[in-house]
C-alpha cells in the first residue's frame, strides 16, 4: 500500500555524512526524492531558492556546526514556511523534544534511527500537512465566497419581502434538500444560491455554477459530467465535469429552464442515481452534491407545453424559493442604490455620493423591469455623469429599460416616427434585454442574437451605451 506523499521532495540536514546517506537510502528506496545538507545555513538558503518551497518535509539534526537545529527551525517558521520538520538527535532529552514541538516541529526522533519509525513519522507528517493545506484552501474558498457576496450583495433590504426571503434561505440552508429558485432576470437568484450554500453545512465545500443558457448544447454534457481522453474531437485528456468538481459542496444549475430535454434527462438520472459517468467513460462515479437550480422561466407552463420534464421539476423543487422583483420591494431601492454607489465610488477612489430625498423618491417610483441589475446600471451611469456630492433627480438617467410583461403589447409608433426609427428602437430593446439575460457578456449576447461580437459592440456604441456594465 502506497503512503501519502510518495514522490515528495524531502530535505535531510545533518552534519554526519553517514546519517545523511542512511536517510537518503531509506527514503529513496520508498520513492521519495531526497536532497542532503550538512549545515543549517545551506538548508535555509535552499528554502529561499526557486523550488525550495516545494519541499514536502525536512529531517533536521539538533546539533549542527553553524546554527543549532532549533535556531534553524525558528527561522523556518519566522519566514512563513509551513513544511513539516522532524527533529533528530543522538543526545535528545525530553526537554529538548518538548522545546522542539513548542517551536513548531512536527515530531522528534532519537538516533540511531529505526527504519519503520522514520517512514511512519514522515508519512504522518505529510498527511497532517496535506490536511492543513486542504483546511486552508477550504477556509480561503469560504472567505472568497463571503467576499463575493459582500461585493455583489443584492439581498439587502429591510422590507417584509426581503425579511421573508432571508428567513426562507436560513431554513433551507439548514437542510440538504434540493432548492429551486425562481424570479425575474436580475433579481439576484445567484446571490440567493450563494447565501444558501454559505448557510448550509456544506459552506466549506465548493460552490460550482453551470449556466444552462451560456453553454452550447453539444458541450453541456461534457461541461456537467466531464469526459475521458479521446471521447470526441478535442478531448486530449481526461477532464472532470462541474458535477464531479462540486462533490462535497453545492452545484448551482442556473437557467435550468434553458436546458434541452436531453440534458434534463441526464440531470434527472444523475440526481436519481447519485452517480455520474464521464462522456466516453464506462466507470460510474459516486458523488455527494447538493443541487440548487434557478430559472426566470415559468416551468409549469413549460411542462404543459412539453418542453420541461415534470419529473425533473418535482425533483428540483423540493424547497421552492422565489426572489421578489425590485418593484415588489420598492422601499429597499434607496438602500440598494446607496450600497451600489458606495461600492462603485470606492472602486474609483472617490467619496460615495448621497441621494437627496427627491432622488430617493424618484428611484422608488420607477418600475425597474431589469430589477437590481438595472438599478446598479443606473447608479453607475449617474456616478459617471454627476459631479456633486448629492445626487438629485436630474442626475439620474431617464431612459430605463422597458420590458413588456406577459399579456402586454409593444408600444405603438410615436407620431411622425419613421420605420427606420421604429426598427432601431425595437433592436435596442431586444439587444438590451438579451444583454441583461447574458449578464453583460457581449460575446454570449452576440451568439444568441446571431451577430458578430464586433458588430454588437459597434451598435452599443452607436446607441451611446458604450462598454459600461458589459463584458467581452
Amino acid at each position: 500500500m502506497s503512503a501519502p506523499g510518495r514522490g515528495a521532495l524531502v530535505f535531510v540536514c545533518d552534519d554526519a555524512p553517514g546519517i545523511r546517506r542512511t536517510l537518503a537510502q531509506i527514503l529513496g528506496d520508498e520513492g521519495y526524492r531526497v536532497e542532503e545538507f550538512e549545515d543549517g545555513t545551506s538548508v535555509l538558503a535552499r528554502l529561499s531558492e526557486p523550488g525550495g518551497a516545494a519541499a514536502g518535509a525536512l529531517f533536521l539534526d539538533v546539533w549542527l556546526p553553524d546554527l543549532d537545529g532549533l535556531a534553524v527551525l525558528d527561522q523556518i517558521r519566522a519566514r512563513g514556511h509551513d513544511l513539516p520538520v522532524v527533529m533528530i538527535s543522538g543526545h535528545g532529552t525530553v526537554e529538548t523534544a518538548v522545546q522542539a514541538v513548542k517551536r513548531g516541529a512536527d515530531d522528534f526522533l532519537e538516533k540511531p534511527l529505526a527504519l519503520e519509525r522514520v517512514l511512519l513519522t514522515l508519512e504522518r507528517a505529510l498527511e497532517r500537512s496535506r490536511l492543513w493545506r486542504e483546511r486552508d484552501v477550504l477556509a480561503r474558498e469560504v472567505a472568497r465566497q463571503r467576499e463575493k457576496l459582500e461585493e455583489e450583495e443584492t439581498l439587502l433590504g429591510e422590507g417584509p419581502a426581503m425579511t421573508r426571503l432571508r428567513e426562507e434561505i436560513r431554513r433551507a440552508g439548514a437542510s440538504d434538500a434540493r432548492v429551486l429558485i425562481t424570479g425575474e432576470s436580475g433579481v439576484g437568484k445567484e446571490v440567493a444560491a450563494r447565501c444558501l450554500h454559505l448557510a448550509s453545512p456544506r459552506a466549506a465545500g465548493p460552490f460550482v455554477e453551470v449556466n444552462g443558457a451560456a453553454i452550447p448544447e453539444d458541450l453541456i454534457e461534457s461541461e456537467l459530467f466531464g469526459h475521458v481522453k479521446g471521447s470526441f474531437t478535442g478531448a486530449t485528456e481526461d477532464r472532470k465535469g462541474k458535477w464531479e468538481l462540486a462533490d462535497g459542496g453545492t452545484l448551482f444549475l442556473d437557467e435550468i429552464g434553458d436546458m434541452s430535454p436531453r440534458t434534463q434527462a441526464k440531470i434527472l438520472r444523475a440526481i436519481q442515481d447519485g452517480k455520474i459517468s464521464r462522456v466516453g467513460g464506462a466507470r460510474t462515479i459516486a458523488t455527494d452534491v447538493r443541487i440548487i437550480a434557478a430559472t426566470n422561466r415559468d416551468l409549469p407552463k413549460m411542462i404543459a407545453a412539453g418542453t420541461f420534464r415534470e419529473d425533473l421539476y418535482f425533483r428540483l423543487a423540493v424547497l421552492p424559493i422565489r426572489v421578489p422583483t425590485l418593484a415588489e420591494r420598492s422601499e429597499d431601492v434607496p438602500l440598494l442604490a446607496a450600497h451600489f454607489a458606495g461600492k462603485l465610488a470606492r472602486r474609483r477612489g472617490r467619496r460615495p455620493p448621497t441621494f437627496s430625498p427627491d432622488a430617493a423618491d424618484e428611484l422608488k417610483r420607477r418600475p425597474w423591469p431589469g430589477n437590481v441589475r438595472e438599478l446598479q446600471n443606473v447608479v453607475e451611469r449617474a456616478l459617471l455623469l454627476a459631479d456633486g456630492a448629492v445626487l438629485e433627480p436630474e442626475d439620474l438617467p431617464g431612459d430605463t429599460l422597458r420590458i413588456p410583461r406577459t399579456g402586454e403589447t409593444e408600444p405603438d409608433l410615436l407620431p411622425g416616427q419613421s420605420l427606420a426609427d421604429a426598427r432601431d428602437a425595437f433592436e435596442r430593446r431586444l439587444v438590451t434585454r438579451v444583454l441583461a439575460d447574458c449578464r453583460g457578456n457581449v460575446s454570449r449576447a452576440a451568439e444568441r442574437l446571431g451577430l458578430d461580437r464586433t458588430t454588437l459592440h459597434r451598435r452599443l456604441k452607436g446607441w451611446g451605451l458604450g462598454d459600461e456594465g458589459v463584458r467581452s
